[in-house]
This record gives structure tokens, C-alpha cells and sequence, in this order.
């Protein structure tokens, strides 16, 4: 804990600094921030405060709120990585109804859920200075989204949005393409790592059609297939503004591709296009390819990671030796196969389907069935090997961005915030080299509950399916702690090689109200 003379020396660090305060990963709590705050009342020269990565809560946020509404100096403050809730960013929203001088502020991964995004949506529809605001890593769900559109309509300062990781899906996105088709200042929109569909994708590329002024869309590691694709593509044939789109791990296939290389035939103004961790096969790339070649505005298109073979390859060379102005990446490509080995999804009305023909028996069939007990057919739905959803995530050479080496997924709440219950694990993974034996691409499994602590630990012996691909599928009946999972709980796994290529970790669950 810091002392008396420790907060004095804080205290006059903030107050004399010249232009910024950077107390990233500075162990401050609390009863630092509240010195920081201290200082923030009566500086006049410090006009960036960086506090990310502490440990300040709702208290010490309180306190930074009250140095805002007097302080008129500071353009920025960062209180990413804290802890401060939905309480904090409720206090934050007050301080910037009233402050008119910050024009960014970074709240990422703080905790905040619907609540506290709608709090700050409300203060964006009267704040007259902020440009810049950081949401990522949060719960904002739906709902936030919605609130912060609907200020969004009215705000005319806000140029750059940050919402990605945020459990966001199709009625949220539909809610946000509403603002793209009448917002005139929002140049950033970054909707990553979320769950948006294609639902919710069309109706963003309608609200591109008219939108002037987006000049940067990012929506990679979504869940958007083919049908997404093919809109946002009829999107870019008439929108003038997009400099820069970002779909990297979706589900586009070649159908997708095809239709945005027919988009880039007539685009001008797109200069950055990232299909890396798709499922882009030969087919794709040699209409990507064409359209290369009569395309003049370009300069970077990204392929890595799909599956694209050698005539694909060769197409999109030969496109590159006549148009130098196009940096195309291709290197890394995945099997084909692998993404034949992808979780098959039914829908709740499939498996309510099938409920009923259990519990009701056959009509109209030459041999009849008959109608099984209640409590029967609920064991048969429960044992049967079929998923409604699958939370999942992928990686290339995964180790360099998380310093740990592992990967982690978390059970979520289904769409409709009913119960789930896991039905498998999957893993799938693809290496640069072939393997003589399954050993020797062995990995270690952890399943944490929803505080962090182990619940279950094994090592895991993946089949191989190719001679660099291999595949593993934990069931219950072999693994009982699945059962136990629900919302909250993560599932890990660590990387014993390095030269593994991708892998997708898959959770896969079942609606227990929709069977």
C-alpha cells in the first residue's frame, strides 16, 4: 500500500507534469487514483492521463469524475483495464455531460454492461468535444448497442467507436446500421470479436449505400458466411467513403468472394480489403484474381489462412504481376478438409422437432414408432450428438499474441438468455509439418469455472485426420465435468509446439428451454 509521503510525491507528479501522466501498470488503487484526482482539480498543464491496467474500482473512478467536471485541460484519459463497473461508467457519463474539453476516453475491459453503455450513450447525445471512445472487452450486449446507436443519431463530435468483444449480435448491429445510415462524423466503426450474423450485417451494407463519411469497418471474427458477404459487396459497388474493411475469420466462402471481386471491379476508393481466416477456396481466389487485374485503387488485400490450392494461388500471381500497386498476402493456407470437420448447427426448432416425433410418435409413415415417455425422450435429446450454437475462436500461431500460450473460450448465455448445456468440446488443429503419431501433437485441456479457478485438468490426444491435421472431441460420457459447465466457465487449452499453423477451439452447447 502507499504511504502518506507516496501519495504527496503522486500528487505533485500530476500537478507539475509537463503535457502527459503515464501511470500504466503502476499498481494503483483506489486511494492513488483519488490523489490523481486530487492533482486534476488544480493542473494546468497535464492534458493526458494514462491509469490503464490498475486496480481502480468504482471509488477511485467517483473520484476522477469529480476532477473532470472542473478540470479544463485534459484531452485524454485512459482507465482501460480497471475495475470500475457500471457504477464508474455512470459516473464518467455525468462528468461528460457537463466537461467540454476531453476528446477521447478509453474504458475497455472495465467491467461496464448495458447499463453503464447506456449511461454513457446518454451523455454522448448532449457531449459536445469527445471524438474518441474505447468500449472493448466489455458486456455490452444488445441493449448497450442500441442505446449508444440512438445517441449516436444526434451526436455530431464522436469520429471513432471501439465495440469490439462485446457480445453483440444481430439486433444490435441492426440497431448501429441505423446510425451508419444518418451519422455524418463517425469515420471508425470496430465491431471485432463479437456475434454478429449475417442478419445483422445486411442490414449494415443498406446503411453503406447511402453512408458518406465510414471510412474504416471492421467486422472480423464475427459470424458472418456467404449472404453477409454478397451485401456488404452490393454495398461497396456505390459506396464512395470505405477506405478500409476487416473480415477476417468469418465464414466466407467462395460465393462471398466472388461477389466482392465483382465489387472491386467498380470500387475507387477502397484501399484495404482482410479476408485472411475464411474458408476462400480456388474457385474465390481466381475472381479475386480478375478483379485484380482491372482494379486500380487497392493496395493491400489479405488472404492467409483459407484454402486456397495451387490454381487459385497462380491466378492471383499472375493478377499481381500486372498490378504492382496490390500487396497480396497468401502464404499459410489450410486444408480444405478441416473445414469439412466444422460442428453441423441445428436450431431450436429442429430440436423441438425432433422432441415432439419422440413424445408423439410417427404419423403418416409406413412403419410407426411408438410415442416415447417424457422423461425417455429428454434422455435420448440429451445424449444425442447434435449442437444448436458453438462459441468458438481461432488463431495463426496463436503463441504471439497471447503471452501465455493459451487459448480460452467462454461458455456463453444462449441469444435468448435461456440456460445452455455443453455437449462437446472441439478441437482442431493444423501444422506446418506432418506427424509420425498423435503423440506427438498432444495438448493440455483446463476447464476453469466462472471465478477462475480449475475445475479440470487432462491431457488431450487429438486423431489424426491428415498428415498435419488433427482433430480431438471431448464428450461427457468420458469427461463428466462437462456437464457441470454453465455461463461463465472457460475452457483452455495450451500449444505444445511451435510450428503449429491454426487451430479452432470449439465449445458446443445446446438451449435446455428449446429442446
Amino acid at each position: 500500500m502507499i504511504t502518506f509521503h507516496g501519495l504527496r510525491g503522486l500528487c505533485k507528479k500530476v500537478k507539475t507534469a509537463p503535457g502527459k501522466v503515464l501511470l500504466s501498470r503502476s499498481q494503483i488503487g483506489d486511494a492513488e487514483a483519488q490523489a490523481v484526482a486530487k492533482a486534476l482539480k488544480f493542473t494546468a498543464t497535464t492534458t493526458y492521463v494514462d491509469l490503464s491496467e490498475n486496480h481502480i474500482s468504482c471509488a477511485g473512478a467517483l473520484a476522477i469524475v469529480e476532477a473532470l467536471k472542473m478540470n479544463t485541460r485534459l484531452k485524454f484519459l485512459d482507465l482501460s483495464d480497471n475495475r470500475i463497473g457500471d457504477a464508474g461508467a455512470q459516473a464518467i457519463a455525468e462528468a461528460l455531460t457537463v466537461n467540454k474539453t476531453l476528446s477521447g476516453i478509453h474504458l475497455s475491459n472495465d467491467q461496464i454492461s448495458n447499463a453503464g453503455a447506456t449511461a454513457l450513450a446518454e451523455a454522448l447525445k448532449v457531449n459536445e468535444t469527445l471524438t474518441n471512445l474505447h468500449l472493448v472487452k466489455n458486456h455490452i450486449g444488445d441493449a448497450g448497442a442500441q442505446a449508444l446507436g440512438e445517441a449516436l443519431e444526434v451526436n455530431t463530435t464522436l469520429t471513432w467507436l471501439k465495440l469490439d468483444q462485446n457480445q453483440i449480435g444481430d439486433a444490435g448491429a441492426q440497431a448501429i446500421a441505423e446510425v451508419v445510415q444518418v451519422n455524418r462524423t463517425v469515420a471508425g466503426l470496430d465491431l471485432n470479436q463479437n456475434q454478429i450474423g449475417d442478419a445483422g450485417v445486411q442490414a449494415i451494407a443498406e446503411a453503406l449505400k447511402v453512408n458518406t463519411t465510414l471510412k474504416e469497418l471492421l467486422l472480423s471474427d464475427n459470424q458472418i458466411g456467404n449472404a453477409g458477404a454478397t451485401a456488404l459487396a452490393e454495398a461497396l459497388k456505390v459506396n464512395t467513403a470505405m477506405r478500409k474493411f476487416a473480415l477476417l475469420n468469418n465464414q466466407i466462402g467462395d460465393a462471398g468472394a466472388q461477389a466482392l471481386a465483382e465489387a472491386l471491379k467498380v470500387n475507387k476508393t477502397l484501399t484495404e480489403l482482410w479476408l485472411n481466416f475464411n474458408q476462400i477456396g480456388d474457385v474465390g481466389a481466381q475472381a479475386i484474381a480478375e478483379a485484380l487485374r482491372v482494379n486500380k485503387t487497392l493496395t493491400q488485400l489479405v488472404l492467409f489462412s483459407n484454402c486456397i490450392g495451387k490454381l487459385g494461388s497462380q491466378a492471383i500471381d499472375a493478377a499481381c504481376a500486372g498490378n504492382r500497386r496490390c500487396l497480396v498476402g497468401l502464404n499459410t493456407q489450410i486444408s480444405p478438409f478441416a473445414f469439412s470437420l466444422f460442428p453441423r448447427l441445428a436450431s431450436g426448432e429442429d430440436s423441438q422437432a425432433v422432441f415432439r416425433m419422440l413424445t408423439g410418435g410417427l404419423e403418416n409413415q409406413p412403419a410407426s414408432l411408438p410415442a416415447l415417455p417424457t422423461e425417455i425422450a429428454e434422455l435420448i435429446m440429451d445424449e444425442a450428438r447434435y449442437w444448436q450454437g458453438a462459441q468458438h475462436t481461432k488463431r495463426n500461431r496463436f503463441h504471439v499474441d497471447t503471452s501465455d500460450g493459451v487459448l480460452t473460450v467462454t461458455v456463453p448465455r444462449s441469444m435468448d438468455g435461456n440456460s445452455i448445456r455443453v455437449k462437446a468440446i472441439q478441437v482442431l488443429r493444423d501444422w506446418t509439418s506432418s506427424f509420425y503419431n498423435s503423440d506427438d501433437c498432444a495438448f493440455g485441456l483446463t476447464v476453469r469455472d466462472e471465478q477462475g479457478d480449475v475445475q479440470y485438468e487432462c491431457a488431450v490426444h487429438p486423431t489424426l485426420v491428415e498428415s498435419n491435421l488433427a482433430r480431438a472431441t471431448i464428450w461427457p460420457t468420458s469427461h463428466p465435468i462437462l456437464r457441470q459447465m454453465r455461463e461463465g466457465w472457460q475452457v483452455q487449452i495450451r500449444f505444445t509446439r511451435d510450428n503449429l499453423q491454426i487451430q479452432w477451439l470449439c465449445v458446443e452447447y445446446v438451449d435446455l428451454d428449446l429442446q
